[in-house]
C-alpha cells in the first residue's frame, strides 16, 4: 500500500516554492545541477543513490560530465507528483549544497 500523497496542481506549485530551482515539467518535477568538476558530480550521484535508497524513492537522472539533470515523479501512484517527490527534491538540494560552486 502506498504512503505517497498525490499533490494537486496548487499543492505542487506551493511545494516547489520551497524547493529552490525545481520546476514542473509535464508530469515530473525537474532541476539541473552544474558541478565544478566531474568528480564532484559523481560524488553527488553516489550520495543521491544512498539517500534515494534510504527513502525507497529512486529518481531518474542524466549525467554528462559535470551536469546532472533530474526529472521524476512517483511511478507507484500512476506517474503523479507526490509529497515524496518534493521531499526528495529538497534532500537533493541539501546534498548539492555540500559541494563548492554548484549551480
Amino acid at each position: 500500500m502506498s504512503t505517497h500523497k498525490i499533490l494537486s496542481d496548487a499543492e505542487i506549485e506551493t511545494a516547489l516554492k520551497g524547493a529552490a530551482g525545481w520546476t514542473r515539467k509535464g508530469e515530473n518535477i525537474a532541476k539541473t545541477f552544474a558541478f565544478e568538476t566531474f568528480r564532484d558530480a559523481i560524488a553527488y550521484i553516489v550520495l543521491v543513490g544512498i539517500e534515494a535508497e534510504m527513502m525507497n524513492h529512486h529518481p531518474e537522472f542524466h549525467n554528462s560530465y559535470n551536469i546532472i539533470a533530474f526529472s521524476f515523479c512517483t511511478h507507484d501512484v500512476g506517474h503523479k507528483i507526490t509529497d515524496t517527490d518534493i521531499k526528495l527534491a529538497e534532500r537533493l538540494n541539501a546534498i548539492a549544497a555540500r559541494f563548492p560552486n554548484v549551480k
